[in-house]
């Protein structure tokens, strides 16, 4: 027994990480809901927002300021919510809310030079879509791993966790400004459809990490290959 229990605690290669049959669900988890989020529109404004509004409004810099404050705010609102509403909960609600801002984005954007009193609505939306990614997809991205990995396999978890969100960060603001040029309004269904991958995909797949131990999470996974696990009893709730 004791040695079955140290034979479970010795660290795993990168190698096994990846081969190993009982990490490939929660790796393929941690992977659509990193680059969900990393890519579904957050970043570019972000990165973009101050040039974003300075083309429609004059002090730019206090919109940028506001957006800040807006980030911040509903990450301490997420703080307080993680434990009581669930991981699963809250990422179903924020892929789906940036999806919805995304689309909204879009018809705005697509009027806004035959409708110019909407921009305050579009500036509404730049909100909602910040305060939807940090309710859920923006702080529960960087530790999911860390909740559907046993305690071998949980460092590399981590540290490719952190690969994909800033390597998403990156992607996003490389390929933000000619995507912009080349589709103009329309790039934020481009968002959309990410979001809307995220969600779906969470949906079927992640299971609810609230209240279990690492190890009841490890073990739904292990010899899960090859077996949808939406089948399994009790699994696709969306509590």
């Amino acid at each position: 027994m004791k040695e079955e229990a140290a034979h479970t605690q010795t660290g795993v290669t990168i190698h096994d990480f990846f081969k190993k049959r009982s990490y490939r669900q929660p790796i393929i988890i941690v992977l659509f809901v990193n680059l969900g989020s990393q890519l579904s529109g957050f970043n570019a404004i972000i990165n973009y927002s101050t040039r974003m509004f300075q083309a429609k409004f004059d002090q730019a810099k206090y919109l940028t300021l506001g957006v800040g404050a807006v980030n911040v705010t509903f990450t301490l609102v997420a703080f307080f919510l993680m434990e009581r509403a669930g991981r699963r909960r809250l990422l179903l609600t924020g892929f789906i809310s940036i999806a919805v801002c995304n689309l909204l984005m879009t018809i705005v954007d697509s009027v806004l030079h035959l409708v110019p009193e909407l921009r305050s609505l579009q500036v509404l939306l730049v909100f909602c879509l910040i305060s939807a990614y940090e309710l859920g997809p923006g702080p529960i991205s960087w530790f999911i791993a860390a909740e559907l990995f046993d305690q071998p396999g949980r460092p590399i978890a981590m540290a490719f966790t952190s690969m994909l969100n800033w390597g998403g960060k990156f992607v996003l603001a490389l390929l933000f400004p000619p995507l912009l040029k080349i589709c103009g309004a329309y790039v934020y269904l481009l968002f959309m459809t990410v979001a809307l991958l995220a969600f779906t995909f969470t949906w079927i797949r992640l299971p609810e990490t609230k209240g279990r131990t690492f190890d009841d999470i490890a073990e739904e996974f292990r010899g899960a290959e090859g077996i949808p696990l939406h089948n399994k009893t009790g699994f696709n709730t969306f509590t």
